[in-house]
């Protein structure tokens, strides 16, 4: 089966279009592009209800770095970029979204969802909410401090994946993952990404994946040369705090070279 691509996904969740009677089609037996949908869907949702509330306005280094990595004009300043888009008003894709959505056509889901924001006029939300982490991720790199591939786990085959630690200017550390399909897919719904101990006893939780890739600010207190493996677990919609046990990909971190 033939998926819709990403952009045009993006469009419809946006509203700039509705779907063709073969798009409408697809959408209607094809549960895999629908949930997409719906995900994009809601991103556009949030950035919308974000009438009335205090952005934060990135610096101009800040701006300068997302405008670059979008493909923005680099002339429309962060206090343009974020004039909020009224709830109420009719969607209105600007035409630097519409630009970076034919030039990342096929990219990873992330970038989709930085096009979307974007689109909608929130770019802005660079900290304090989901949003701004939605824009992290598809911000630049950082120095790279170590690596490692992540090998399948038993009852995984075929799956497999790499991780990446790196330092930002700031000192901030991002741990950067990014699996293939064979390990987004399968029992449980959810990947959540760990940093463990060599043991294997001790373990902290960075977050959930979302796709195939993602960034994850590594929190403060945790020492990267304590927490060396990055493990990826599948997860069911359970509420459970813990690791399932169902490890997909693990690897230990070792320095770049």
């Amino acid at each position: 089966m033939t998926h819709i691509d990403e952009e045009t996904l993006a469009l419809l969740a946006i509203g700039d279009t509705g779907p063709s009677g073969a798009q409408a089609d697809h959408l209607a037996a094809c549960p895999a592009c629908r949930d997409e949908l719906e995900d994009l869907r809601r991103v556009v949702s949030v950035a919308r209800s974000a009438e009335g509330v205090a952005l934060e306005r990135p610096a101009p280094a800040v701006w300068d770095r997302i405008a670059t990595d979008l493909g923005f004009d680099t002339r429309v300043t962060s206090e343009q970029a974020v004039e909020p888009v009224p709830a109420a008003a009719p969607p209105t894709p600007t035409p630097a979204s519409s630009n970076v959505a034919r030039r990342w056509r096929g990219r990873v889901r992330h970038r989709t969802v930085a096009l979307l924001t974007a689109g909608v006029g929130v770019l802005a939300l660079v900290a304090g909410t989901g949003l701004g982490v939605v824009i992290a991720d598809g911000g630049p790199s950082g120095t790279v401090l170590s690596r490692t591939a992540l090998d399948a786990l038993p009852g995984w085959n075929g799956a497999a994946g790499t991780a990446e630690l790196e330092r930002d200017g700031d000192g901030q550390l991002t741990l950067v993952v990014d699996l293939d399909h064979r390990a987004t897919e399968g029992r449980a719904p959810l990947r959540e990404v760990w940093m463990m101990r060599s043991d294997l006893r001790g373990l902290v939780s960075v977050g959930f994946l979302d796709g195939d890739t993602g960034r994850f600010v590594v929190p403060s207190g945790v020492d990267p040369s304590r927490y060396p493996v990055v493990d990826v677990s599948a997860e069911a919609d359970d509420g459970d705090p813990q690791h399932s046990g169902d490890s997909v990909v693990r690897g230990t971190l070792r320095a770049a070279r």
